[in-house]
């Protein structure tokens, strides 16, 4: 499969994996879409440049890639799900009321979070300190003059940061 062959699948896919999209990613997640069809896209790449695609066994290429994205969209939430638990079970840890935690403001009123942040890599403490501020990602991506989407990414790295660092700290 050639560059253009897989261009020619991307452009007469799209409909369909933009529509699978929107009917099954979550729209709290709204701003994922484009890593959901990466994803679906990439797995629809490395298939294809293996297997290569025959029409009379498969269906329609749309209807195939609206199965991706769906599976695209729905593993995308759930492992949203799974971070977003992961990251209430390190806040709830300590005195913090369950009602009371909130991923910006309870994160540097603690003192083991301050610890974490002043070991925390730059590039990640400074997205958590202005998402702490209550900036959006969007104003986060403006301030430090970067794109959204490695906003996003040094957003999740930093979470998953602090979550190991706690792990660590509990079983020591």
């Amino acid at each position: 499969m050639t560059d253009l062959d897989f261009e020619k699948v991307v452009s007469t896919t799209k409909w369909a994996v933009l529509s699978a999209i929107r009917k099954y990613l979550n729209p709290d997640l709204a701003d994922n879409i484009d890593d959901v069809a990466q994803e679906t896209y990439i797995r629809m790449y490395r298939y294809l440049k293996k297997n290569g695609w025959d029409d009379t066994k498969a269906g329609t290429l749309g209807n195939w890639a609206y199965t991706i994205a769906k599976n695209e969209s729905i593993r995308f939430g759930e492992k949203s799900k799974r971070e977003w638990e992961k990251e209430k079970k390190v806040l709830r840890t300590g005195s913090v009321k369950e009602e009371e935690v909130s991923f910006e403001g309870s994160l540097l009123d603690r003192m083991e979070y301050e610890e974490v942040l002043k070991k925390m890599p730059a590039q990640y403490k400074d997205v958590i300190l202005l998402l702490g501020e209550g900036k959006s990602g969007d104003q986060i991506s403006k301030i430090l003059k970067i794109a959204p989407g490695t906003v996003k990414s040094r957003l999740f790295r930093a979470r998953r940061y602090i979550y190991e660092k706690f792990q660590i700290q509990q079983r020591d």
